[in-house]
């Protein structure tokens, strides 16, 4: 279903070129589309949501494995430098 631009509609309207009944079938034809662009953003907004979502769990796994991994004392690496200076 198209409809022409709301401008388009609004200098019809002006210009008295449209009755109000198409005033009003032109105006529930943008309701329509504005409620199917609404769905289609909700629909984008939700995968961006779960995407964030997936990627903060992968993040702080990622941190709990780092912070427990410096926790953990290292032992010298044997024939190093640091070994030789003691």
């Amino acid at each position: 279903m198209s409809t022409y631009d709301h401008q388009r509609v609004l200098a019809d309207w002006s210009n008295g070129t449209l009755t109000a009944d198409m005033a009003i079938g032109h105006a529930l034809q943008h309701i329509d589309e504005l409620y199917a662009r609404q769905k289609a953003w909700q629909t984008k907004i939700n995968h961006l949501e779960n995407g964030l979502k997936a990627m903060q769990t992968q993040f702080d796994r990622l941190v709990k494995g780092m912070s427990q991994e410096l926790a953990q004392p290292k032992a010298p690496i044997p024939n190093s430098k640091v070994a030789e200076t003691r």
